[in-house]
């Protein structure tokens, strides 16, 4: 029997970092993820997948529809409006959330856009009351140097984070809308062929430049990792979503 190998095997692991900033508000309305408790309101939703720009379905938002599930949504006053339960538009892009994106995006020496949209993302498990995820692509391209490490940065992106899930019972899912819209970076690296204290190393370093900055939130929740893993003769790639 062989003697298992990284590199024999072809490994190679892409990292999406997901950090939440330290604005105190929202991005796209005044309103603060941390705040005391308040009056709880409710109410319930469903959500079907319709076709994009493109005049496709998204898969996943098909196999979501399918699952035919009523969402029960928790609302406090003092950490939500009208813009998280979807009843009005949403407001003006914080202004300090996109310059810590700008950063961010200079730490990496990432290609700044001159202009940033906010895009669509079709997202209908129920974490956006919406039916879709606002994100902004800010920059392409950079470097992260970690010692003798050096990995390729794909894109640094701002968006808004998910609704925080409380559980799934008898065809009805609930989640609360504290953390719904809270302002977050999205770092995705290029796949890092190597060792797994490599990958760490990687991603270490990546949160002592974020934390070095100093204005990111701190805590559980507040940063999470999707993990993309893949192998030279494997079939596909395998997506290990929200690591902390």
């Amino acid at each position: 029997m062989m003697d298992f190998s990284f590199d024999n095997a072809g490994v190679r692991v892409g990292l999406e970092i997901h950090q939440q900033l330290n604005t105190g508000r929202k991005l796209f309305c005044n309103c603060s993820g941390v705040a005391p408790p308040g009056i709880i309101q409710q109410f319930t939703r469903r959500l079907r997948p319709v076709k994009s720009e493109m005049g496709r379905y998204d898969p996943a938002a098909v196999f979501e529809g399918n699952r035919d599930m009523s969402i029960l949504y928790h609302a406090d006053d003092n950490n939500s409006c009208l813009v998280e339960r979807d009843e009005e538009p949403p407001h003006h892009v914080d202004n300090m959330s996109k310059e810590i994106s700008l950063v961010v995006s200079a730490a990496l020496k990432s290609t700044i856009y001159e202009e940033i949209y906010a895009m669509r993302k079709t997202v209908i498990d129920g974490s956006n009351t919406s039916g879709f995820q606002r994100t902004m692509l800010v920059s392409r391209g950079g470097i992260l140097n970690v010692g003798d490490i050096s990995v390729g940065v794909q894109s640094i992106c701002l968006e808004e984070d998910s609704a925080r899930v409380l559980g799934e019972k008898d065809g009805v899912k609930e989640y609360n809308l504290d953390r719904l819209g809270i302002p977050l970076i999205e770092i995705a690296l290029e796949p890092i062929s190597g060792t797994p204290h490599q990958v760490r190393l990687a991603a270490e370093g990546l949160g002592r430049l974020l934390r070095g900055i100093k204005m990111v939130a701190r805590g559980i929740g507040t940063i999470r990792q999707d993990v993309n893993i893949s192998v030279r003769d494997g079939n596909g790639i395998v997506e290990i979503k929200g690591l902390q």
